[in-house]
């Protein structure tokens, strides 16, 4: 189906349907760590904001520790990217980030130093 000479060009802008599973199939890591990373963000406005009302709550300490290394590692991800590492470690760099930040949480939830 050919457009009409004097009709607008249509941008090229991937629209997707968010309620079909198909539509994520394809989705690459960069895009699960931006929204990881954003959604590690708005949690953190929230469970700070619990932190300071219940602040020897354990739940909440756990939460926010897990929300703290996610939200910073998934930054350093960010920052070596843009500072010219290859697009090619985008990859490998987000599973790094997630793996590392389940292993300081384990081993700091451990811990426990109280």
């Amino acid at each position: 189906m050919r457009r009409p000479a004097d009709a607008p060009a249509r941008s090229r802008i991937h629209r997707r349907e968010w309620t079909r599973a198909e539509s994520w199939r394809d989705t690459k890591s960069g895009m699960w760590a931006w929204l990881i990373h954003r959604a590690a963000a708005v949690g953190l406005l929230a469970v700070v904001a619990l932190h300071l009302a219940n602040p020897f709550r354990r739940p909440v300490q756990a939460v926010l520790l897990a929300l703290v290394l996610v939200h910073a590692l998934l930054g350093v991800r960010s920052l070596l990217l843009d500072f010219g590492l290859s697009i090619r470690w985008q990859r490998a760099l987000f599973v790094a980030s997630m793996v590392l930040a389940v292993l300081i949480f384990a081993l700091v939830w451990a811990w426990r130093w109280y």
